[in-house]
């Protein structure tokens, strides 16, 4: 079980990936969401390059959140910008493959039915992404297997993700089957306000878990998954202004997006202050 695991995913397709404006929106979703929120870098459109340019702006803009950014199929992109995961698809690499490609990576495996729900934890999947759940605008007419799926899905033991059709209405149906979290595309992409429509889905989604964590002396609660660069940004602090040390250790400025916190954790801050 990943216990960070974000509740909430973006996923985006071709679509979205071509329109422009993805790293924009994305930034929208997690500055509401932080560590709740996963975006899943999924086109088939792009060349490797421009995938790996788009993932890496992508990755940076989401870690200053303490989002996750997660690649489909791309393993290789994946390992190359750190992604805190990667999601597999039925065409795609097995499981046992990927991680021969990128062993320190998550591996997701997206399934349809049983029978892949099964294959899925036979090559030991981290986690499953189960759809379409519901009718989607994207695929219509499509087949929808409904919330059994993800009942079937669950039971082997794995954290499942819905996908297709999922909505803030819908959610909640999907959670009493056994969804971890679940994923959208066009309820948030399209979306005439990015985190607006993250904020509702999160409100139906359960609660992140808290940490404390020491800083300057004071015991703070903080979002299970927080990064060093979340919490500056929670406390509206200039990463530019700051000396960051976390539990002894002082952190580089482009290494703050890199250290999650955890229970127990002593961060110290050291302000500069300008004169003349």
């Amino acid at each position: 079980m990943i216990a960070q695991l974000p509740r909430l995913h973006a996923v985006t397709d071709d679509r979205v990936a071509a329109r422009g404006g993805l790293v924009e929106r994305a930034a929208e979703m997690a500055s509401v969401a932080g560590p709740r929120l996963a975006v899943h870098l999924r086109t088939r459109a792009l060349t490797g390059a421009e995938q790996l340019g788009l993932a890496r702006s992508l990755g940076a803009a989401l870690a200053v959140h303490g989002s996750w950014l997660v690649v489909n199929d791309r393993v290789d992109v994946a390992r190359a910008v750190g992604a805190r995961a990667v999601a597999l698809g039925r065409a795609g690499l097995s499981a046992r493959d990927a991680r021969r490609v990128a062993p320190e990576i998550p591996v997701a495996r997206s399934v349809h039915d049983a029978a892949e729900a099964r294959a899925a934890e036979g090559e030991n999947a981290d986690f499953l992404i189960a759809g379409a759940i519901f009718e989607t605008a994207s695929h219509p007419g499509g087949p929808v297997a409904g919330p059994a799926l993800i009942e079937v899905a669950a039971a082997g033991g794995l954290q499942v993700i819905a996908i297709g059709g999922l909505t803030p209405a819908n959610t909640p149906a999907a959670l009493d089957a056994g969804a971890w979290g679940v994923a959208g595309i066009r309820a948030l992409w399209d979306a005439a306000d990015p985190a607006e429509a993250a904020r509702a889905f999160l409100a139906v989604l359960p609660a992140a878990a808290s940490i404390a964590v020491t800083v300057n002396g004071e015991s703070r609660a903080m979002a299970e998954g927080i990064t060093l660069s979340g919490l500056l940004e929670q406390l509206g602090l200039d990463p530019r202004a700051v000396v960051v040390e976390h539990n002894r250790h002082i952190v580089r400025r482009d290494g703050l997006a890199q250290v999650t916190l955890a229970g127990g954790d002593v961060v110290e801050l050291v302000h500069f202050v300008g004169g003349g």
